[in-house]
């Protein structure tokens, strides 16, 4: 649970080490890509929405850090994020090839995502209290 509450709480670093895989909309010049851009964004690939997503990760991600204290009591936490993840990850699919240039997400962010589903759903309190 902590491991999964860090890895989301880091998730502004993925931003600048691999910024086409990670954000919508942007390609820093000189890094190759696949078919046409798509139109340029007003605010240079930084969409409101990123800032959205990241509040959304680092809000998770603390709390992940806080409920690894007690897994079992928290285990909402683990199922909201099997189901966000999955869900962001299946709807960032079909959109990464629908957008010219946003093919590094297959292999970026929505990898990520089902890392973090898996992550959960293993160590998943009812599933540990199982075995």
């Amino acid at each position: 649970m902590k491991l999964v509450g860090w890895t989301c709480l880091l998730l502004g670093g993925a931003l600048l080490i691999y910024p086409p895989g990670f954000i919508w909309g942007m390609l820093p010049e000189g890094v190759p890509h696949v078919g046409p851009a798509h139109a340029a964004s007003p605010y240079d690939g930084l969409h409101p929405y990123l800032f959205m997503l990241l509040a959304l990760y680092i809000g998770f991600g603390l709390c992940l850090v806080r409920g690894a204290s007690d897994p079992k009591r928290n285990v909402a936490l683990f199922d909201f994020g099997i189901v966000g993840n999955l869900l962001h990850a299946l709807v960032m699919i079909p959109q990464s090839f629908l957008y010219p240039n946003e093919h590094a997400h297959m292999w970026a962010d929505i990898p990520a995502a089902f890392l973090i589903v898996w992550a959960l759903w293993r160590w998943h309190p009812d599933r540990v209290a199982a075995a």
